[in-house]
């Protein structure tokens, strides 16, 4: 936008379909062509406009290419290793038992503690309540819920990785729909420019916007939306910003 150029002129310049190049701004990668071609484009784009293609390239690598096997588990030299040597006498056969020993005792402090608390019942029903009935159902013996962290956080907690923040700053009148882990944040109300935004945390978010007026803020980082009429709608989590069907009627529900 500095330079005053538009995705034709780069087109020109970068040799890369329009398609390609809106992608790369939109950060839609599963719009490209494989993570190879994606870093090759990366680079060209961000040489022709002047940008450190490295940096770029390390941060796209870092957030959305997948670990190579390698890279986690990483060739370990065998030179000096006594093939005759007995496995129990090797210190990492020695770290594994001490880990395994570790589960056992911690899977049996587990069972203690659930047989201890566990199986305690009330002493007596609420009031307004059956004593048939049960307000939350329960899961079945032998299994256990994992516990979630919340992405409400405020001052200085730090945001669980699968949380998104999220921020809309409207660049006109806006119709907008925020619905985030299926509770609804922002209730199809139309946004103006005078207050400032407020920042929403979930795991997921579908956005509803009734006209490309706005600038999506996901994790302070500005999302611009594609150029172009009428409404949009987008997905979003911490590893997928997706476009939806343009929705046929506004509308705001969880």
């Amino acid at each position: 936008m500095r330079a005053g150029l538009d995705i034709e002129a780069l087109e020109e310049r970068t040799k890369i379909r329009g398609k390609y190049l809106r992608a790369l701004e939109n950060e839609e990668w599963s719009l490209l062509p494989g993570s190879a071609f994606t870093k090759g484009f990366l680079r060209t784009y961000a040489d022709m406009l002047g940008l450190d293609s490295r940096l770029l390239i390390d941060e796209y690598k870092r957030q959305w290419e997948e670990p190579h096997e390698l890279d986690i588990n990483p060739v370990r030299p065998t030179i000096g290793h006594d093939p005759r040597e007995p496995a129990w006498s090797s210190g990492r056969a020695r770290r594994w038992a001490l880990l395994a020993l570790t589960i056992v005792v911690l899977a049996l402090v587990f069972v203690l503690v659930g047989h201890l608390f566990g199986n305690s019942t009330p002493s007596s029903t609420p009031p307004g309540s059956a004593a048939g009935s049960t307000a939350t159902s329960t899961p079945p013996p032998g299994t256990t819920t994992a516990v979630l962290p919340s992405c409400d956080v405020t001052g200085s907690h730090r945001l669980p990785r699968a949380c998104v923040a999220l921020k809309i700053e409207p660049t006109a009148a806006v119709y907008a729909c925020v619905v985030g882990d299926k509770r609804v944040r922002i209730d199809g109300r139309t946004l103006g420019t005078v207050a400032a935004p407020a920042t929403y945390h979930a795991r997921k978010f579908v956005v509803t916007l009734g006209s490309r007026s706005a600038v999506l803020v996901i994790d302070g980082r500005r999302f611009a939306l594609p150029a172009g009429q009428g409404a949009v709608r987008y997905e979003i989590t911490a590893r997928l910003r997706r476009r939806l069907a343009t929705p046929t009627r506004l509308s705001c529900s969880a």
